[in-house]
C-alpha cells in the first residue's frame, strides 16, 4: 500500500542510520548484519536499528554487546505498524540466508530507501536496476562494503531511493498488482509451457 509506505520529507540524520525490519529468526542471519555493521562502524559514525522480535533476539543483543556495538544498535522489539519506521532510516539492509519476495524490501522501496542486501530469492529483480550493485553474496564483508558505500554518498542514496520508489509504483503498488492478477484470472496472460504427458 504505497499510500502508507511513502518517502518521508528529507530530514538529514546527524549520524546515519541503517535499518532492518525482520522476524528475529535464524534464516534472517541478523548476526551477519551486526558483524557487517561492526565493520562499517569502524570507519564512520553510524547506527543500526533492528525492528522486530523473535527467538534470536537475546543472542543478537549479546553479539552486539560482545562486539562493543551495544550503544549503537537499537532493538525495537515487535512493531505492529512498520510504516512509520522507515523515515528514521538512511538505508535499508537485508542479511538473510534465504528469502522469496521479502515484504520489508517492498516497504523500504515504497519509502524511497536504497537497499543493501544479500543476493537471495527475488531481491535483485525486485529492486531498481541501479540498486543492483548493492545486492551482494551472503558474506558479511561484502554486505559491509555495500552499506558503507551507501552511507558515504548521500546523493547516491537519494538517487537510488527515488529509483526504488519508482520501481515500487510501476510494479508493486497494490493497484498495479491487482490489475496484473485481474488480467491473469481473466485469461489475458498466456499460460506457461505445458508439460508433455508421459
Amino acid at each position: 500500500d504505497l499510500a502508507r509506505f511513502h518517502p518521508a520529507p528529507p530530514t538529514p540524520h546527524a549520524i546515519p542510520v541503517i535499518g532492518t525490519v525482520a522476524a528475529l529468526r535464524a534464516e534472517k542471519n541478523l548476526g551477519r548484519l551486526i558483524r557487517a555493521f561492526g565493520q562499517v562502524r569502524a570507519g564512520r559514525p553510524c547506527r543500526l536499528v533492528v525492528a522486530g522480535d523473535g527467538p534470536e533476539r537475546a543472542g543478537l543483543a549479546a553479539l552486539a554487546d560482545g562486539l562493543g556495538l551495544g550503544a549503537d544498535v537499537t532493538f525495537t522489539g515487535h512493531v505492529p505498524d512498520t510504516s512509520g519506521l522507515y523515515a528514521g532510516f538512511d538505508a535499508f539492509a537485508l542479511s538473510s540466508d534465504t528469502e522469496q519476495m521479502p515484504i520489508a524490501v517492498l516497504e523500504a522501496m515504497g519509502c524511497g530507501l536504497p537497499v543493501a542486501a544479500t543476493d537471495v530469492g527475488d531481491v535483485r529483480s525486485m529492486l531498481s536496476p541501479d540498486n543492483g550493485r548493492f545486492v551482494v553474496p551472503p558474506d558479511e564483508a561484502a554486505l559491509a562494503s555495500a552499506i558503507a558505500a551507501l552511507l558515504d554518498d548521500a546523493d547516491l542514496r537519494t538517487r537510488l531511493g527515488a529509483a526504488n520508489r519508482a520501481q515500487a509504483e510501476a510494479a508493486f503498488g497494490d493497484a498495479a498488482m491487482f490489475a496484473a492478477w485481474r488480467a491473469l484470472f481473466a485469461g489475458q496472460v498466456p499460460a506457461g509451457p505445458r508439460v508433455a504427458a508421459a
